[in-house]
Order: structure tokens, then C-alpha cells, then sequence
């Protein structure tokens, strides 16, 4: 078998390993295409959980939020497909845990107007759209805000507070 053959089936080997005996708090539904083209997410027993509808989808994000695209705009979708916010953003970001519970990682970013801004996992914003950069990583979330000349940078904690480096 060839190097080329062995590193796919190994990415899946081991993404699979990661999630083997971690309690669900939410159910594990992964990005599938259908024959038409759009884009949904299906369940462990590869049936539909959320109905193919939408141009693009990316992983879930921990607390069972599903980022999805109609048209170059992001929004996210709850675990039965019900609307989390609506779906006219610029970006999307949220953190991938394939180990599912391993971070508690509650909140994901969207983009508008060239700034960012913090939901929790029922789809309220948390922060208005003011940063400049964010990074959701580890179960941290990374924030930088331009002031000035100078970029600021922090992180928010878990209860959405701001913390600043300087």
C-alpha cells in the first residue's frame, strides 16, 4: 500500500480513536453532501440529523452549535436544525472537539462589517462586533482590538468578560 493510501485512512483512525468513550452532552453529527450538491450533517449511523439545505458546513463547535452557509453568508443551526442565529455573516469560527467535552468551549465568533463578535451556544451574542482578529483555541478565546495605532490583545473568560494583556 502506498504512503498516499495509508495518511487518509490514519487521519480517520485516529479522529475516530479520539471520540471512543466520551460521554455525548450533545450528539455527534459530521458535514456530508448530498447527490444535489447542498450541504447538511449527518449522525453515526450516517442518516441525516440535519437536512442537506445549505452551500457549506463546517465541524460542529463544542455545545452542539453547526456553523452553515447559504450564499457566502454563515449563520449557525442547532442539533435538530433549528436556526441559532441567522444566516448573514461574513465568517464563522468555532472550535472543532473531536474528542468531544475535552475543552468547554460554550461560545463561537461570527463576522460583520470587518469585526467580530462572541454567541453562546443558544445564539445570544455575548459581545458586540468589535474585534479586529479572534481565535477560538484549546478551549480559550483569543481576542485583538485595534485602539489607535496600537493592537490590543486578551482573551474573554468563560463568562464573556474581557481581560487585556496591557
Amino acid at each position: 500500500m502506498s504512503l498516499q493510501k495509508l495518511i487518509p485512512l490514519t487521519a480517520i483512525v485516529l479522529c475516530t480513536v479520539g471520540t471512543l468513550g466520551a460521554q455525548e452532552a450533545y450528539p455527534m453529527y459530521f458535514p456530508c453532501r448530498c447527490e444535489t450538491g447542498e450541504w447538511g450533517y449527518v449522525d453515526k449511523n450516517n442518516d441525516w440529523a440535519i437536512r442537506p439545505m445549505y452551500d457549506a458546513v463546517l465541524y460542529e463547535t463544542n455545545g452542539g452549535m453547526y456553523p452553515v452557509s447559504v450564499k457566502g453568508k454563515w449563520g449557525f443551526v442547532g442539533v435538530s436544525g433549528e436556526p441559532l442565529t441567522d444566516v448573514i455573516y461574513d465568517a464563522a469560527v468555532c472550535e472543532i472537539d473531536y474528542r468531544k467535552n475535552h475543552y468547554t468551549t460554550n461560545y463561537a465568533a461570527l463576522r460583520s462589517k470587518g469585526k467580530w463578535a462572541f454567541i453562546d451556544v443558544r445564539g445570544t451574542f455575548v459581545t458586540e462586533f468589535k474585534y479586529d482578529e479572534v481565535l477560538i483555541l484549546n478551549g480559550k478565546y483569543i481576542i485583538r482590538m485595534r485602539v489607535g495605532k496600537k493592537m490590543r490583545s486578551g482573551y474573554l473568560t468563560d463568562d464573556g468578560k474581557e481581560v487585556w494583556n496591557d
